[in-house]
């Protein structure tokens, strides 16, 4: 047996619990995730400015902490504290959802919960990093993924049946999934106190900035990682330009309902479940760097659809595809980020990468909900929305271009 078997045999106990935390979580947060955007455009009358504050204060709220949380997290030695904190903040404030009266008053709620809940994120890759040996971390982490998805899709399934059942306000709709998912993000959040960390406290021996400016710094000197930031970081900012719009376009031009919407995210899911295993074998056997490259020039197609669709159900039968397309990207995306990060940093590059690309994508949607608002002004809704969805499309099609020279970290055996 080796030293890596054996560490992973060690830990199967936890590991059972994260995949307990994933299904819960994902349970959770997939009740009302996918149904926030419509929310916004249907129940709070959000205009596409309004939506790119919307995505844009979720994207920089929800990274701009990572790093102090990642850092804080190698330095204490300590995951679970973060990811139970994280939970029980993110499910609490479920609640106020459906008291909102505004899109403004949904900007600062979104952004309230996305910053606090931050401190789950950097700890959560780390941790199944410490759990899982090198050799497996592919599979490993395509599994709590697959289980992840599942949840998600029985959660968004459930919530736009029940939805559709209730009729009335969208308030009103969204009453017994709140009810669903803050129960569910306290399971997930409770659960974890039963996972044993091993790894201890990290001897202090400068002052915490001085400690964190020493990441920045360490992380200026691993060229994989830089590479593999640049990329990310150009493909993101043009990816995120679109996600303002997608909301407006299925409620405003094509007409779905929640249940429609609801529908779109369960068949990306069932596809993203059925190929996920064997994404996470190829991406231990071919590698991550050609996954990679997969993942970034398909979706190039998403604006695509979304500008000259004639109907919601033709974005749903696309969506198989980018259900695939998905299972790829959890397989692989994290991979390699673990793969170029150091084993005692971690947290902290993973706060460091996610805080380059919750700022990049900030920007990206701010300027596609004001550019869409700009558009829209002058060409009409269809028309200016689909200016901006080739503007993300070619943009995307650059950025995927980006990982093409990456290096492939996959360690093959001889």
């Amino acid at each position: 047996m080796t030293e890596k078997g054996d560490k992973q045999n060690e830990n199967e106990k936890e590991l059972k619990v994260v995949y307990v935390r994933s299904v819960a979580n994902a349970l959770g947060t997939s009740m009302i995730n996918p149904f926030v955007g419509p929310y916004a455009v249907k129940g709070l009358g959000a205009s596409s400015s309004e939506m790119g504050w919307l995505q844009s204060v979720s994207n920089i709220s929800n990274n701009v902490m990572q790093v102090l949380w990642g850092r804080l997290s190698d330095r204490l030695g300590r995951r679970v504290p973060f990811i139970v904190l994280g939970g029980l903040i993110v499910a609490s404030l479920w609640v106020p959802l459906l008291f909102l009266r505004s899109a403004s008053q949904l900007v600062v709620l979104v952004a309230l919960q996305a910053l606090l809940g931050s401190m789950a994120v950097p700890a959560w890759t780390a941790l199944i990093g410490d759990l899982v040996s090198p050799s497996s971390l592919g599979r490993v982490n395509a599994a709590i993924n697959l289980w992840a998805s599942v949840g998600s899709l029985t959660a968004t399934l459930a919530s736009g049946i029940i939805m559709a059942s209730i009729g009335g306000t969208v308030q009103e709709q969204l009453l017994i999934p709140v009810a669903i998912a803050t129960l569910c993000g306290l399971t997930s959040s409770i659960v974890m106190v039963k996972v044993k960390e091993k790894n201890g406290k990290v001897k202090a021996e400068k002052p915490f900035i001085a400690d964190l400016l020493d990441v920045v710094r360490l992380a200026e000197k691993s060229p994989d990682f830089l590479k593999y930031c640049s990329a990310s970081v150009v493909f993101n900012f043009f990816m995120s330009i679109a996600w303002p719009l997608f909301a407006i376009t299925q409620v405003k031009v094509l007409g779905a309902s929640m249940f429609e919407i609801a529908l779109l995210s369960v068949v990306q899911g069932v596809f993203t479940i059925i190929f996920i295993g064997w994404a996470g074998r190829l991406t231990d056997t071919v590698g991550r760097k050609p996954l990679l490259i997969f993942v970034r020039f398909s979706y190039v197609s998403v604006p695509l659809v979304y500008a000259f669709s004639p109907n919601i159900y033709i974005i749903i039968a696309v969506g198989t595809f980018w259900g695939i397309v998905a299972a790829f990207e959890q397989a692989c995306v994290t991979t390699y980020l673990l793969d170029v990060s150091p084993e005692m940093h971690r947290g902290s590059f993973t706060a460091f990468y996610n805080l380059l690309i919750g700022v990049v994508t900030f920007f990206g949607s701010l300027i596609g909900g004001y550019l869409s608002d700009f558009t829209i002004n002058i060409y009409g809704l269809v028309l200016g929305l689909q200016i901006v969805y080739i503007v993300s499309a070619l943009g995307r099609g650059i950025g995927a271009a980006t990982y093409i020279r990456l290096r492939e970290t996959l360690k093959k055996k001889a």
